[in-house]
């Protein structure tokens, strides 16, 4: 027989975890089927220091090879010395060995980078009225290509090419991408590169076959 003053639970109301006095609030479960939430998009900084990475890593297995090499050779001399190999055999191998190797290096893309450390306490620069030749030279020397060191890298103004790293970035008619079209003068010449500010180009015969008589090269 059932108590008529204790309510029957059916008769109960609903009371929920947030209702409840001294409870919880209990976390919903999450989704499996909902979207992903947006994540935020790569930036060019992003993409540099990827690349920088990546370039790193190849430099280091670049100098494991090398000493794996030094090892080659150190095993080759004793293998010589000791009467083992004849020398003129290893000579011969060696020279042909040499120009295979240089031939398919030649095809093959590496890292450079200028060992310069401060550009900006560089001495003794050469003095040269660059405005005053633009127009005879043309400014070949921003056509030149070079490495950018790490200092120009750390400050993310000189633009390097991706696809040969860490190369001053150039236009597709060859130029540096950070001259100016119209002057032909340099749009980041505070920040230029070392390479930049040390070059000299007097006796270089691609811009100049005569520099005192104002000839430039053909």
């Amino acid at each position: 027989m059932t108590n008529p003053e204790r309510p029957h639970p059916q008769s109960l109301p609903e009371v929920s975890a947030r209702e409840a006095p001294g409870a919880r609030e209990v976390p919903s479960a999450v989704d499996p089927l909902a979207p992903p939430a947006p994540q935020r998009a790569a930036t060019t900084e992003d993409l540099e220091r990827a690349l920088r990475f990546v370039h790193l890593v190849e430099m280091q297995t670049k100098a494991r090879l090398a000493e794996l090499s030094a090892t080659v050779s150190a095993l080759s001399e004793v293998l010589i010395g000791q009467g083992h190999v004849p020398l003129e055999a290893y000579e011969k191998r060696k020279h042909l060995t040499v120009l295979r190797e240089n031939e398919r290096s030649g095809t093959e893309a590496g890292v450079m980078l200028s060992d310069i450390p401060d550009k900006y306490a560089l001495a003794a620069l050469p003095e040269i009225d660059c405005e005053a030749r633009i127009p005879l030279c043309k400014a070949r020397c921003c056509a030149l290509r070079f490495a950018l060191s790490v200092q120009d890298l750390d400050e993310r103004v000189v633009r390097w090419d991706y696809g040969r790293p860490y190369q001053i970035a150039q236009r597709p008619d060859g130029y540096c991408v950070h001259i100016d079209e119209r002057s032909g003068g340099c749009t980041i010449y505070a920040q230029r590169p070392g390479v930049c500010r040390s070059y000299d180009c007097r006796r270089d015969r691609r811009i100049w076959t005569d520099f005192e008589r104002r000839i430039p090269a053909p």
